[in-house]
């Protein structure tokens, strides 16, 4: 029996019932340190391995009250864990929107009670928000399944490592350096919890910023140095646009040379000839596909090829 659980005979009445999940009918009382639950043993067994051997404990001879487990999780955690299982429509795989901390409530006891088609629900959930292909990146805005909300990538980085999802790694960190050194340095808000960076993590971050910049600089904003293309119809006008266009990127302290030019593209077009504005895009796509292949080497990870084998072994479950 997992040694953070506890067959016990009663339940105490000073606990807190958790009312969508104590039904009449149920089997099983679930304590833990302030709440209560009951629900059906059969089920839990169905899905977990953890519990099927927990429930092989015999209860007291003659005893007529409902059996009754203690665990020793958060509430929280426990209620989004305990919905999931019983409730097919809470937590739905992507392209289902849900929430960052329901994800990492259920990925942390899917995990600990080998319920493994929910904990596969919480890595798919996070793939689609920090994946690990540029395409993938590219329909990010559209396709994740976690929202955005201010100062998540600091809050799922711990999720991150406690569960070796070094795949994702990569696009977290690549998010964490969009924001500004102090906050790299003194952490952030994320509802109401404070998180501030390990020291490695901020190495990283600050070391990888710094030379996301750079290729920035160097490589992202190369197409607005490029002379006007051999086709283009207004060739003073358009180079005028680029210097236009290199002025303003040139005092940009933000490291986001993947999305920063994509953000533009309808003023480009509004300033660029049709021949100006595909070699632009070209060369755009080119300089992304690059910086994207040197982001593990950036934050001193292993190779993407090792990283995606890393992510089909977490979605098979080994």
């Amino acid at each position: 029996m997992d040694s953070s659980s506890t067959p016990c005979s009663t339940s105490s009445s000073s606990l807190h019932i958790i009312s969508d999940l104590y039904y009449p009918d149920g089997n099983l009382i679930i304590e833990n340190e302030n709440s209560t639950f009951k629900v059906y043993s059969r089920l839990l067994a169905q899905k977990s391995t953890v519990f099927r051997d927990m429930f092989t404990f015999p209860q007291p001879t003659g005893s007529q009250e409902t059996p009754t487990v203690r665990l020793y999780d958060s509430t929280e955690d426990l209620t989004w864990f305990l919905k999931a299982i019983l409730d097919p429509e809470f937590f739905e795989p992507p392209p289902t929107k849900t929430d960052l901390s329901i994800v990492g409530g259920i990925l942390r006891l899917s995990t600990k009670y080998d319920v493994q088609f929910l904990r596969r629900r919480a890595i798919l959930h996070v793939r689609t928000t920090y994946p690990s292909t540029l395409e993938a990146w590219k329909g990010r805005d559209t396709h994740r399944s976690i929202p955005p909300v201010d100062n998540s990538p600091f809050a799922i980085l711990p999720l991150i490592h406690e569960f070796e999802l070094d795949w994702a790694l990569p696009a977290v960190l690549y998010c964490l350096c969009s924001y500004n050194i102090n906050q790299i340095i003194d952490g952030v808000t994320f509802r109401t919890q404070h998180y501030t960076l390990s020291e490695a993590d901020k190495r990283k971050v600050l070391i990888g910023r710094a030379e996301l910049v750079h290729l920035q600089n160097k490589l992202s904003f190369r197409c607005l140095r490029m002379t006007p293309h051999g086709d283009c119809p207004s060739r003073l006008e358009c180079a005028e646009q680029f210097r236009k266009w290199l002025d303003h990127v040139s005092s940009w302290d933000m490291a986001d040379p993947l999305d920063y030019l994509d953000e533009n593209w309808g003023a480009l077009e509004e300033d660029l000839c049709v021949a100006c504005l595909v070699q632009t895009k070209e060369d755009t796509q080119s300089t992304q596909r690059e910086i994207w292949d040197k982001l593990p080497a950036l934050f001193d990870l292993q190779e993407w090829t090792v990283l995606r084998n890393l992510e089909d072994k977490a979605m098979d479950g080994k």
